[in-house]
């Protein structure tokens, strides 16, 4: 049964889709509208009709579909990116992670569904207005069990965390916030930076190097997507070419 405040994938037999949350209004497509009385008697698996006789599958839908219907305050990671960044650092059920540069949540939130109900993401976000956004996105979801939001400057104040999994500096000067970075993590842990430019990811591999991280490894991830209408199977016009740089390595051991 759908529930309200939950995110609800409409699908049509022609290939029209829409992602919404169900709020207990009128949703409306270009296919007609469905009220929200219907919605909520629909059960995911079945099928809705709408004022134009149009059929709508009714199906759950998974964290990629629903991040590109949140709120951005940011420029955001990349589903491909988050995911490569979490396999990288090793996350995943149970593993205690922090974040630093929140922006609109969203990394935040595929941390979260990879940690599960028993792990820990820790977030910071210097702009209060920001981490106001992030926070909405993230309780739309239903993670706030599992994520901590802080508005903070790392940089000056520290994770005020230790031992940690993983930490993950998505934010303009890394390398400022790199000591303390090294600090919250546990030996061997991974650190990981995000880039947007070479020169940052310069100047980011020489901060980890003067502080003898350990195996530095850098990587770019993209995927091409494609049409798959029978008759014009090619790649999309349209695709986004470059998104950043992954760079990660592993905490030195603490020195006596």
């Amino acid at each position: 049964m759908v529930r309200r405040g939950e995110w609800v994938l409409l699908v049509a037999e022609d290939g029209y889709k829409l992602v919404v949350r169900h709020m207990g209004r009128r949703v409306e497509t270009i296919r007609g509208f469905v009220e929200a009385d219907a919605l909520d008697s629909a059960e995911y698996g079945g099928v809705l009709s709408t004022s134009l006789g149009h059929r709508l599958y009714v199906l759950k839908p998974t964290l990629y579909d629903v991040l590109p219907r949140l709120r951005h305050a940011t420029q955001v990671i990349y589903p491909i990116d988050a995911e490569f960044i979490s396999l990288v650092a090793g996350i995943g059920p149970g593993s205690e992670v922090a974040e630093a540069g929140t922006g609109s949540g969203y990394l935040a939130a595929i941390l979260a569904w990879r940690v599960g109900p028993q792990g820990r993401v820790l977030t910071y976000e210097v702009r209060s207005d920001f981490a106001e956004v992030a926070w909405s996105n993230i309780k739309s979801l239903g993670l706030e069990g599992v994520v901590d939001l802080a508005v903070a400057d790392v940089a000056k104040a520290g994770f005020g965390a230790s031992g940690l999994d993983a930490v993950v500096l998505d934010m303009g000067s890394p390398w400022a916030a790199l000591d303390a970075a090294l600090e919250a993590l546990r030996p061997g842990g991974v650190i990981v930076i995000f880039s947007t430019s070479v020169e940052h990811a310069q100047k980011s591999l020489a901060a980890l190097r003067s502080r003898g991280v350990l195996d530095i490894n850098m990587a770019e991830i993209s995927a091409r997507p494609w049409k798959t209408t029978p008759g014009e199977m090619r790649p999309e016009t349209r695709a986004v070419v470059f998104t950043g740089l992954i760079i990660w390595g592993r905490a030195p051991p603490r020195q006596e």
